[in-house]
């Protein structure tokens, strides 16, 4: 799997568990903070602020693009070839897209936001789970 040393392995594993509190987490918490009988106005409201502004921390906040992009920078050269990393991009990019359809007049789904924003924690654990067991 991964060919560097234990060091390089533990620096890998605490990124995949960085953005998997900061992207995995966070992206889905406006969304289940709305009730149940939320608005489609308020749906779009909470969906942008999670891809917006998606974790707050004393720099402001970062968008779910930014934090991504900041863990595939750091880790792609090490991970980009591993499946695991390419199913979480994967999954990360369909979240992503929910952006331009919140900017858009029709109505969203809330169901199928809620499991695209939880297909991107998951993925990040599997591929925690695959580099952790190297």
């Amino acid at each position: 799997m991964i060919d560097n040393d234990k060091r390089a392995q533990s620096d890998i594993v605490d990124a995949i568990l960085d953005v998997k509190h900061d992207l995995g987490k966070y992206i889905r918490m406006p969304i289940a903070m709305l009730p149940d009988d939320a608005t489609d106005s308020a749906l779009k409201e909470a969906l942008l602020q999670a891809l917006q502004r998606t974790r707050t921390g004393p720099k402001g906040p970062r968008s779910a693009r930014s934090i991504w992009e900041g863990f595939a920078a750091e880790v792609g050269t090490a991970l980009g070839k591993e499946p695991a990393f390419g199913a979480a991009a994967e999954a990360v990019e369909r979240a992503l897209a929910w952006e331009a359809r919140a900017a858009g007049t029709a109505p969203i789904e809330r169901r199928s936001v809620e499991a695209d924003f939880a297909a991107v924690g998951a993925r990040i654990q599997e591929l925690l789970n695959e580099v952790s067991s190297a």
